[in-house]
């Protein structure tokens, strides 16, 4: 039997999986709980054995140090392991683990799952997407493509027959806030203008932030102080406390807190008023970026027809105030926003399959996903580092290529030169950022190119960057003349001969875990 079309909300806090159904439609698929989304919490247990979910969250309290959470913010960073009994874990890893509680779960009610679409913040760098595709990959899933998390929700609302017209998703999690501008010409047709972001801005920062401040109030009202590096259990118990503090301030004026810490108890009464001064300055940020991305596509606030949230984080009161300040209309949520993300995701998923004949474009599945056409952006800038003469004077510049908000897939080639006669080498710098000033742009990688003995000055070489509908870059570097040429695909990880560690979960290790 031919599997439905698949699609992944692999969140920070929560997670999330979605088919179409037989009608066309998107359908979440609960996990063997029940629940219609999954927490991205991992509970090794003591006496062996993976728990992934809710269980996992509330066996923190018992057990903190053997729970790990937001791994999300970790994916691309080779340098962060979680270790635990002698084992080490890479972010990879651990969101493979998620990855396979969700497809382990949905399988009971779908059969077999393999092809998925993944989705990923628009704002996460290529390295970021490569370790989400190790992640899949890992658990035993082949993405069919890398989406981004507004673009897949602004596909879920398209397709249930919302206004179209200039549109923007305003998307704020458990850990990252993303901002794009689409423009929604049909159900079957969505364009991305331009995006904007910021990968560790969400719904958890603001349960630290108030986390914080009950701790300081219970610290005063009890008179002794209170380190949460010294007492991880009970802070562990705080921070989620928080959380639940935070949903009820979004229905509730003023809650009273309880905060226990070393068999000790204090009540801290919170207004809605305090948390919002909390968040203020995160929130400030979200509406920066927001104002940006409009300005960017020469846009005012009143050109947008309708503003749509996704995220958890948008039922907070004041984030409807300020969108509704920003653009004087109420903004929609119709689609929960938990799921929306998801929904587009499994949307994305047909229409490839569609596409590619994976599945039989008949019947309701036809009349919904055949002819789709879906346009995503750049959301970074990418160039190289050149030689360039300024005023008589030689500098180094970032000359850019691919430039941001630039329409998927792209590919450019640009001609630079050798700066003296017989030039052995050539250093090739991929570099991801706005300025000019390499001073202020990320470099993503830089390779050595040997090039050939006796090359007169200013002689070619051909600089080409390619960016896939997966949000993945491709650069060449070639000089023409020997076919000297050296490529870069940016990767997540040093080589497996380079970077493995004897304690490593390999492959065959994880196909056999069991996870609950």
């Amino acid at each position: 039997m031919t599997q439905p079309p698949v699609g992944i909300d692999l969140g920070t806090t929560f997670s999330a999986l979605s088919i179409i159904n037989p009608a066309g439609r998107p359908e979440i698929v609960p996990n063997i709980d029940g629940e219609r989304t999954t927490a991205s919490a991992i509970f090794f247990a003591p006496g062996g054995g993976v728990i992934v979910g809710q269980e996992a969250v509330d066996s923190a309290a018992a057990y903190p140090d053997r729970v790990v959470r937001w791994v999300k913010r970790k994916m691309g960073d080779p340098d962060w392991r979680f270790e635990l009994d002698g084992q080490s874990y890479s972010a990879v890893q651990l969101s493979a683990m998620i990855l396979k509680k969700l497809k382990t779960d949905s399988e009971r009610a779908t059969g077999p799952i393999k092809s998925v679409v993944i989705t990923v913040p628009a704002y996460f760098d290529e390295v970021r997407r490569q370790a989400t595709m190790e992640a899949a990959k890992l658990a035993g899933l082949e993405p069919l493509r890398i989406i981004n998390e507004p673009t897949s929700a602004a596909l879920a609302y398209a397709q249930s027959g919302h206004p179209a017209g200039k549109l923007l998703v305003y998307d704020l999690g458990g850990g990252t806030f993303d901002v794009s501008l689409v423009n929604v010409e049909d159900e079957k047709t969505v364009s991305v203008i331009g995006s904007d972001g910021e990968h560790e801005l969400g719904g958890h920062d603001f349960d630290l932030a108030l986390a914080k401040h009950l701790l300081t109030a219970a610290s005063e009202q009890l008179g002794s102080e209170m380190n949460p590096e010294d007492n991880p259990a009970d802070w562990f118990n705080l921070v989620r406390n928080a959380e639940q503090i935070k949903r009820r301030l979004s229905k509730r004026e003023e809650v009273r807190a309880s905060v226990q810490w070393r068999g000790r108890l204090a009540t801290v009464p919170v207004t809605r008023a305090d948390f919002e001064g909390l968040i203020e300055k995160q929130l400030y940020q979200t509406r920066l970026q927001t104002e940006s991305v409009i300005e960017e596509a020469d846009m005012e606030p009143e050109d947008v027809a309708n503003v749509l949230v996704v995220g958890g984080s948008t039922r907070i009161p004041k984030i409807q105030e300020l969108l509704r300040k920003l653009f004087g209309k109420d903004p929609i949520d119709t689609i929960n926003v938990d799921e929306a993300i998801a929904c587009g995701a499994a949307i994305q998923a047909g229409i490839i399959m569609v596409d590619e004949g994976m599945i039989e474009p008949v019947g309701a599945i036809a009349n919904q996903l055949k002819d789709a056409r879906i346009t995503d952006v750049s959301p970074h800038s990418f160039g190289t580092i050149v030689l360039s003469n300024f005023h008589g004077a030689s500098q180094l510049r970032n000359d850019i290529l691919i430039r941001r908000n630039t329409p998927l897939p792209a590919k450019r080639t640009e001609t630079y030169y050798t700066v003296q006669a017989d030039q052995r080498s050539l250093a090739c710098k991929v570099t991801q950022g706005e300025d000019e000033d390499p001073e202020f742009v990320k470099i993503l990688s830089e390779e050595p190119l040997e090039l050939p003995p006796g090359l007169p000055d200013s002689s070619p070489i051909e600089v080409s960057f390619a960016y896939d509908l997966n949000g993945m870059l491709a650069c060449s570097f070639l000089e023409p003349g020997s076919n000297n040429q050296r490529d870069i695909r940016l990767e997540v990880l040093p080589s497996r001969s380079q970077s493995a560690k004897t304690d490593d979960l390999d492959e065959a290790d994880f196909d056999d875990l069991v996870i609950e």
